[in-house]
């Protein structure tokens, strides 16, 4: 997804997320399954998806980083941890979203004042 896609007609809030986020179609899939599901372990998200844990667990990774997903670790009484990963929610997303646009925004017309000297 580049900007003219974004920009055109027929593109979605799905291409949004996708754009903004560097995200597969696959990603996308995680995120709104998780943000259905609520937390759960990777493996678990992978069953419910009937996915690969590895392919599930790069994408949740990635998801992280990027601020969509939180992982939280949670300690077992008997020794030993797992880590639980639950989607932001739509709501705090789509505000995510918009700071995201609104200081991409900002640096365009930062290097769009600047452009024919330092193209």
């Amino acid at each position: 997804m580049n900007l003219q896609q974004l920009i055109s007609d027929h593109a979605t809030c799905t291409d949004l997320l996708k754009c903004a986020f560097n995200l597969s179609d696959a990603e996308v899939d995680i995120y709104r399954t998780l943000s259905d599901m609520g937390a759960l372990r990777s493996d678990q998200l992978a069953e419910e998806m009937g996915k690969n844990p590895s392919s599930v667990y790069r994408g949740l990774q990635k998801m992280v980083s990027c601020g969509m997903v939180i992982k939280e670790t949670k300690n077992l009484e008997a020794g030993g941890s797992f880590n639980l990963y639950r989607a932001k929610s739509r709501a705090q997303l789509k505000d995510d979203l918009r700071s995201c646009m609104d200081a991409m925004m900002r640096r365009v017309d930062v290097l769009l004042d600047s452009f024919e000297e330092g193209f």
